[in-house]
């Protein structure tokens, strides 16, 4: 009997040192912020101040704007992922030292990568040498000019839209504007990407289509991860977790295998994405449009050395042009159409913006028409506004820095958040910010405002490379909406938008239900 009891006493005493030690391990950090005379919200154990969010009960962006309005009149605080010490700014100008002034410190993300996610180690993950190498010799597949020679490309696909949307009115019934959409940037950055005519607007099942369904419905696991891996990268490593789906990784590996033989054995030239890579992989560099300016041959000499391409390279860069490009333009192209619903006379307007620059070219829908829309780069601009893409970035802190104006310093490898959807959200810059009002982006609003305020597309060398093609995929989108349809809301309609809980780009939990009308 009292060896048993002593057995049971045993086992409880070891089952409350492993918790005892576990409980330190968690916690031995929490004093971080208070040692540094920095305000912070005091954490839970197991999970920091990011409970919501790791149990999904909050969006992301819910949880960005609500830690963003914890400490309304600090110009920065910290919080706790897991155990690690984070610091949110909320100042605008530390958020352009840190972006730009003070850029060499702030360089990197610090997204770790695996060698098992070979096509995670992409342009967005990559880190020093191997980035400024791979960003200067991607930054010409970018330029003016090059989109201009792809354009044709997105008309294509813009004309066999039209076609699919004709279609979706005669139904009568709600659609879902996020799934229609999602059709037609696929189909656009298959064309321009790999060259590939996808037919997703017609084919439903196509492999494309399947990839791309899979990679906008992450698992809760997955999804779990993508959070987890800047807070805890040892273990990421260690455990060799794979974040992208292993079937969408084998997809675009033999998608890209199968593009690049095909050209170099046959000499086939799209001026697309995949010319341009195939081009960096063969030759080291791109040709620079005149004009462009945005590339420094100096640095990109001193580091041609520190990336080559090679397939897999490829694979990796062409992944990620497809994984962003995809779920972020579609999103964006759903909430404005969900917007416009909502505000006929706005709505109208934008529709008058895009039949005037249209006339005004003979009746053809140019790269230059598409510039002359300047309504609707308004319409857009408080689109991103209000959804932002990604609700925050994230820099981390290369050696040790003093916060400018402070005695608070922050050692290597400290994590800086800049919260993108609490900034657009912050009644001091936008006021009444769940407003949709594209005033804002007058050329006499955006002087009175800090740019850096404004961060759809981040800022800096380390800005979104595909910000340009971005926006002319979201403008042609919306202009094969509206050029001869307008949308309306219906009985399926949700507002206020509810976010997805699980998906890292903002979205809509439900979908976006509107009805596609003729004009009145």
């Amino acid at each position: 009997m009292w060896s048993v009891l002593r057995e049971l006493l045993e086992q409880f005493l070891l089952l409350g040192l492993f918790l005892g030690i576990l409980y330190c391990f968690f916690t031995s950090t929490f004093n971080f912020w208070e040692r540094r005379g920095v305000p912070f919200r005091k954490p839970t154990v197991v999970f920091g101040n990011y409970a919501p969010m790791l149990l999904f009960r909050k969006s992301l962006p819910e949880g960005t704007q609500e830690m963003y309005e914890w400490f309304k009149d600090e110009r920065f605080f910290g919080v706790f992922r897991v155990r690690t010490p984070v610091l949110i700014l909320r100042d605008p100008d530390l958020i352009k030292n840190i972006c730009v002034k003070n850029f060499a410190c702030f360089s990197n993300r610090g997204i770790p990568v695996n060698s098992q996610d070979p096509l995670s180690a992409h342009l967005f993950n990559l880190e020093g040498k191997k980035w400024k190498s791979l960003r200067a010799k991607l930054t010409p597949a970018f330029s003016s000019g090059k989109l201009k020679r792809m354009f044709y490309l997105l008309v294509e696909c813009s004309e066999e839209f039209q076609k699919l949307i004709d279609r979706s009115s005669e139904a009568h019934r709600p659609i879902e504007i996020r799934e229609l959409a999602a059709k037609f940037t696929i189909d656009v950055i298959g064309t321009c990407a790999f060259g590939i005519q996808i037919n997703a607007l017609t084919e439903e099942d196509s492999e494309f289509h399947r990839a791309a369904k899979r990679l906008s419905r992450p698992s809760y696991k997955a999804t779990l991860w993508r959070m987890l891996r800047t807070a805890m990268p040892r273990l990421y490593k260690v455990l060799g977790v794979q974040v992208i789906d292993p079937g969408v990784t084998k997809f675009f590996k033999n998608v890209v295998s199968q593009m690049v033989k095909q050209r170099e054995e046959h000499g086939v030239k799209r001026h697309d994405f995949m010319d341009l890579l195939i081009e960096l992989k063969n030759k080291g560099t791109l040709e620079n449009d005149a004009g462009n300016g945005q590339v420094n041959h100096e640095e990109d000499a001193e580091t041609a050395e520190e990336m080559e391409l090679d397939e897999n390279s490829i694979a990796a860069q062409a992944f990620v042009f497809f994984a962003a490009g995809y779920e972020t333009s579609s999103n964006t192209i759903a909430f404005c159409l969900h917007e416009l619903a909502l505000n006929a006379e706005i709505q109208e307007k934008t529709r008058r913006d895009i039949h005037d620059a249209i006339e005004n070219r003979n009746g053809k829908l140019t790269y230059d028409a598409v510039q002359d829309m300047k309504y609707l780069d308004m319409i857009i601009a408080e689109t991103l506004r209000k959804y932002p893409p990604a609700s925050l970035l994230s820099r981390r802190c290369e050696y040790q820095y003093q916060i400018p104006g402070t005695k608070v310093e922050l050692p290597t490898g400290m994590r800086v958040i800049i919260p993108i959807y609490g900034l657009h959200h912050d009644p001091d810059y936008y006021p009444n910010p769940a407003t949709f009002d594209p005033e804002r982006f007058t050329d006499e609003s955006k002087r009175t405002r800090h740019p850096y305020t404004y961060l759809p597309f981040g800022e800096g060398p380390r800005n979104c490379i595909g910000m340009r093609f971005a926006l002319l995929q979201i403008k042609m989108g919306i202009i094969s909406f509206l050029r001869n349809h307008q949308v309306e809301i219906c009985d399926r309609t949700i507002t206020p938008i509810k976010f997805s809980t699980r998906s890292l780009v903002i979205t809509s939990e439900k979908g976006f239900w509107l009805r596609i009308v003729q004009p009145s």
